[in-house]
Formats: structure tokens, C-alpha cells, sequence
């Protein structure tokens, strides 16, 4: 199920659907540093499409711009920024952890379409969403698996504001959550599930147009 929208800033589309249960994000090391099939194996699961309709409520336009502001620090410069400090770009917004394979799949995709990313001027961003995570493991992942975009790790006040925003799934790793801001800030594209890396460029370049 695919969902373009173009909401205003007063109406911020809920997606509700049931969480996920990602047994092995406690489990799992978070030094990023192993690799392994077996680690890979156990958080294998593919989301399903179980999301209800889109339910809008109304929202103060601060409250609905408020995650825009929010400081992010790029895991590998460790330079730091807003998406709102990003106004001007197409930028992809991946919720993910280290530990789920869903994510290591849709991150390859990613990197065989990044070249047609990167010349579109989209700014991709993989968000580390996992609490037991630091930037310094997302750099080295990273760095490991040959991923050239900006990887940061989401502070608790940024994946409370997304949840709010989109519903729990969103912080529902192995469900590939894909978020795309246009380049005034505004909600242009939400869905859940693998992209290809054609349909990836596609959306991307809608986006961008």
C-alpha cells in the first residue's frame, strides 16, 4: 500500500498500525562491530501491510514543525544539524537499527541506487533508532558495509516525535519505514516495506521535481 501525501502543517496524518516485537534489539551487541548470518537471521521479518486508514487531527502548526528542529549529529563527522537546517533538499529519512537484517537488505538497495540519489540532490539520512545504539556503532557499520549517506542516531526526543507523528510503527525497524521530506520541510511520502532501488529513484525524483 503506497501513500503519497502532501499534508499542511495543521493536519498530520496518524498512521496507526500494531508495533512490531523486535526481540533480539535488546539481545543483540551494540558496538556494531559482528556481522554474523546467525545475528541476521533472528530479526528477520518482513512487515506486512496491516496499517488502518490515515486519520487526521487537527495540530498546532508549532507542534506539527517541532521535530523539524530537533538536533541530529551526523555519526561519522560528528557535525551536527535540523532537518530544518536542510530546508532546500529532498531529503529520505530511514528509521533503522544495526541488529536488523530488513534493514542491512533495504540499505543495499540504497547503495546500488545511490549514485542516482546523489545526483538528484536528495539528502538520505539512515536514523538509528535503537536506544542501546550510539553514533560511533552506526559509523562503523557504516564504514563495514560501504554506505556513503549520513547515518545518525535518533535522541529520545526525536523518536518520540516521529511515534507521535506516525504511529509506532515507524519506530518498527524490520517494517522498513521510509519517510521523504520535500524541500520546504513538507510530508511528501510515507509507506512501509522494501523499496527497490528503481522505485527508490522514482519516489525520490517525484520528490526532488
Amino acid at each position: 500500500m503506497i501513500h503519497h501525501y502532501r499534508p499542511s502543517r495543521r493536519a498530520i496524518p496518524l498512521l496507526i498500525a500494531a508495533p512490531f516485537i523486535a526481540a533480539a534489539c535488546t539481545s543483540a551487541a551494540s558496538d556494531g562491530t559482528t556481522d554474523s548470518a546467525a545475528a541476521d537471521g533472528a530479526v528477520e521479518v518482513v512487515a506486512e501491510d496491516t496499517q488502518v486508514p490515515a486519520v487526521e487531527t487537527e495540530a498546532p502548526a508549532s507542534a506539527a514543525d517541532a521535530w523539524l528542529d530537533i538536533e541530529l549529529t551526523d555519526a561519522a563527522s560528528g557535525d551536527t544539524f535540523t532537518l530544518a537546517s536542510l530546508e532546500g533538499e529532498v531529503v529520505a529519512i530511514e528509521p533503522m537499527a544495526i541488529w536488523c537484517s530488513n534493514c542491512k537488505a533495504q540499505q543495499d538497495n540504497v547503495k546500488s541506487a545511490f549514485a542516482d540519489i546523489e545526483a538528484a540532490g536528495v539528502r538520505y539520512i539512515s536514523l538509528g533508532v535503537d536506544p542501546n545504539e550510539s553514533p560511533g556503532a552506526l559509523a562503523k557499520y557504516a564504514d563495514r558495509r560501504g554506505y556513503e549517506w549520513t547515518f545518525a542516531q535518533s535522541p529520545t526526543e526525536f523518536s518520540r516525535a516521529i511515534n507521535d507523528l506516525f504511529g509506532a510503527q515507524i519506530l518498527s525497524v524490520p517494517s522498513t519505514p521510509l519517510i521523504v521530506l520535500d524541500g520546504t520541510g513538507e510530508i511528501v511520502y510515507q509507506d512501509f516495506g522494501f523499496h527497490g532501488p528503481d522505485a527508490l529513484v522514482e519516489i525520490l525524483d517525484e520528490a526532488a521535481a
